[in-house]
């Protein structure tokens, strides 16, 4: 079956979330002048947007490409985590895995931009510690979850919350005993890949998978010691190190042969913004299809950059997708 083909398997199929909750603000304006406050651009703003980041748009991603989104997270009782769930009623997802900490500040990302520049990013993490009431209550939501999900995705963007080293293990331990044969897919920090041990497919930037072992080439060579590396301290079946511009690699437990994606991006980056989140959609759209690894990683490359070619951020439909790679596949 073609490539495009697979992609219509994707309708109604359940991929549950479990994820860091974050909100993108952005800010845009112009500067004419030095601030007289201190030697920095006084920025007038003309208008502001926000979304919900991080697992937010990976769900976002995965029902414009015709998914059915389960997300689990935790907000806190404040104007980002009202934010967080109304948008999430806004899009008819539920919103019963979400769980609301009233001593927890819900993280933020601000970016400020210019003429075209971005000129500061501010950023905020959640607060301190989650409570242990509502980590356990967090963790009988998603063991009580109803068996017909596809595919599982961990979304850990280091923001100091969910995924501490303890809850991580519980929660590999209560996945694999609770959704037997359900395939897990894990976007990791990379301080803490390989404490998701035998789980299905880990996603890492290939360039913070060099910086994890202090690597400063970029070669085959280096790229495959980061790999392997990666592959034998977490015991999982499948190491995918992505990169927009360049070859991604995919390192398989069971097979020894690495396998290398060209780059696909023909258009200069408009924004990298939701590149990483469409690569974990994908990735789960296709792993809950039954696709097979390399398939799905070829598609989730494709959607990479799509994505990188469009403003920031915007979510597509299926034939949007399937066009952009008919387009490529008959330039090439």
């Amino acid at each position: 079956m073609a490539l495009v083909d697979e992609i219509s398997k994707w309708n109604g199929k359940k991929v549950l979330i479990i994820g860091d909750a974050l909100i993108d603000k952005y800010i845009f304006g112009y500067t004419d002048k030095i601030s007289p406050d201190a030697p920095v651009p006084n920025v007038k703003i003309e208008k502001s947007s926000v979304y919900i980041g991080a697992a937010g748009l990976v769900i976002q991603f995965i029902q414009s490409l015709g998914g059915i989104p389960e997300i689990y997270t935790i907000v806190g009782n404040d104007f980002e985590g009202d934010f967080y769930l109304k948008k999430i009623k806004e899009l008819n997802i539920n919103s019963n895995g979400i769980l609301v900490d009233e001593n927890l500040r819900t993280p933020q990302i601000t970016r400020i931009k210019a003429m075209n520049q971005h000129l500061l990013r501010l950023e905020t993490d959640y607060n301190g510690d989650i409570s242990q009431s509502i980590i356990e209550k967090f963790k009988d939501l998603i063991n009580n979850k109803s068996q017909d999900i596809g595919a599982i995705l961990i979304l850990d963007y280091g923001l100091k919350g969910i995924f501490k080293d303890l809850f991580i293990q519980n929660l590999l331990r209560d996945l694999k005993e609770n959704y037997k044969n359900v395939p897990i897919i894990v976007r990791p920090t990379k301080f803490n890949y390989y404490l998701y041990e035998n789980v299905d497919l880990i996603k890492i930037n290939l360039q913070k998978a060099l910086d994890t072992f202090s690597i400063d080439c970029c070669n085959e060579t280096s790229i495959t010691i980061a790999g392997k590396r990666i592959l034998n301290s977490s015991k999982c079946k499948n190491i995918l190190l992505n990169y927009l511009e360049l070859e991604s690699y995919l390192f398989s437990r069971e097979d020894e042969k690495v396998e290398k994606f060209n780059p696909i991006l023909q258009q200069p980056v408009r924004s990298y913004v939701a590149v990483g989140s469409v690569i974990m959609a994908v990735l789960g759209l296709s792993f809950a299809s039954g696709l097979s690894v390399n398939d799905g990683v070829k598609i989730s490359l494709f959607a990479a950059a799509l994505t990188a070619s469009l403003p920031p951020v915007e979510f597509y439909g299926v034939k949007k997708l399937l066009d952009f790679i008919l387009n490529i596949i008959h330039k090439t």
